[in-house]
């Protein structure tokens, strides 16, 4: 009998996260994983870790990109066989799967996954890769495991050349409370500055167009608060309706750099365009 057991996604810890390894008997940041091995830098050069043995640590803040997550599901599967008046559990697995995007190029990326068990956490890391600018790229990961982990929770961590960032999958409570902060160390000190994009997600392609494959444009109109949040978004223009709705539901989560007038952050207004083109898949 195929037991199957989705795997609930928890709000990630309160704080942000980098992924340290054991290496030469000190710890190191992994800032790469490669066929399942973790690579540090050394000397200018990333290699192999020489210990498996990993936690993840507080850092910080969070590097300022963003990846969109789409299509996360995770369970845990094994097959429970009767023979001869006994049972036993076998082909114990993990797995993982999803869809990342984001509106820039990302190097060496890779995922961490926490998973809350009655047995206690159990950490595993994997390498996404080369995240391209507006490229879709899937990710699957099937797990064989030694043991059957049972029900359980997990969270995701999205990390590029070493530095955790943000992702769509956060809750926007946790999002919002990181993206204050790293808003006000960036305008601590400042005296004049004019409105600058910060950070935010690509919007997604409309799945009503995928069949008609075409290209468009919408653009946004929204006021930008103190901390940079955006407020009030409307469409100005759209070559399609569901452009507008695509860019209004990218616009919310953005995050900006407010003006500074005399040493002090300030509301303003601003616009924004967005592109469309049918998605590409890696």
């Amino acid at each position: 009998m195929l037991i199957l057991m989705a795997l609930g996604a928890l709000a990630p810890a309160r704080a942000q996260k980098a992924l340290f390894i054991e290496h030469d008997g000190k710890p190191a940041l992994v800032v790469a994983v490669r066929d399942g091995r973790a690579y540090v830098r050394e000397a200018g050069k990333l290699v192999r870790a020489t210990s498996p043995r990993a936690g993840l640590v507080d850092v910080r803040e969070f590097q300022p990109f963003f990846i969109s997550v789409r299509h996360e599901r995770a369970r845990t599967s094994y097959v429970n066989l009767t023979m001869n008046g006994g049972s036993g559990d076998v082909n114990n697995q993990f797995e993982f799967h999803a869809s990342f995007e984001s509106p820039y190029d990302l190097e060496n990326t890779f995922l961490v996954l926490i998973l809350k068990t009655a047995r206690g956490d159990r950490i595993f890391y994997y390498e996404v890769g080369h995240l391209q600018a507006r490229t879709i790229k899937a990710f699957d990961v099937v797990v064989p495991l030694a043991e059957k982990l049972g029900e359980g929770r997990y969270e995701l961590h999205l990390f590029s050349n070493g530095g955790e960032v943000l992702h769509s999958g956060m809750s926007p409570l946790f999002r919002d409370r990181a993206l204050d902060r790293m808003v006000l160390r960036r305008v601590q000190g400042v005296a004049a500055a004019p409105l600058r994009p910060f950070v935010g997600p690509a919007p997604e392609y409309p799945s009503a167009l995928y069949q008609r494959k075409v290209r468009g444009e919408a653009v946004v109109k929204f006021r930008v608060t103190r901390t940079g949040a955006v407020l009030d978004p409307a469409v100005l223009s759209a070559t399609a309706p569901e452009f507008g709705e695509a860019a209004l539901a990218a616009i919310r989560l953005w995050r900006f750099l407010p003006t500074v007038k005399d040493g002090q952050p300030v509301e303003g207004v601003a616009q924004m365009p967005f592109q469309f083109a049918p998605p590409e898949e890696k």
